[in-house]
């Protein structure tokens, strides 16, 4: 099977509500912040019960992509560059909204 970018409008609320950021072996939950997350299976963060929906990892090499895809089939994968620009995209719009 081939992967291909596709890109489409998306709720970035939504996605960061159900993200999960992985390495090699472990997860990170940006929720509530539990690092060391085992991958296999994973539907919720066993700490504060977040609902995964979508993967993400800084490693972007395409057998990472594929580990990725082994250990979680369920979840959707987000480019990392995308998700970290626009996320911080919105941060920095928050922070000037005030200044006139």
């Amino acid at each position: 099977m081939d992967y291909l970018r596709i890109w489409k409008e998306v709720d970035l609320a939504e996605i960061q509500a159900h993200i999960i950021i992985v390495d090699d072996i472990f997860g990170f939950c940006p929720g509530c912040r539990e690092i060391g997350i085992k991958l296999e299976d994973l539907k919720k963060c066993p700490k504060c019960g977040r609902e995964f929906k979508y993967v993400t990892s800084r490693e972007k090499s395409p057998a990472m992509v594929m580990r990725t895809r082994r250990k979680l089939p369920d979840l959707i994968f987000v480019d990392y560059d995308d998700f970290d620009r626009l996320t911080g995209k919105k941060k920095a719009e928050t922070l000037f909204k005030d200044i006139k």
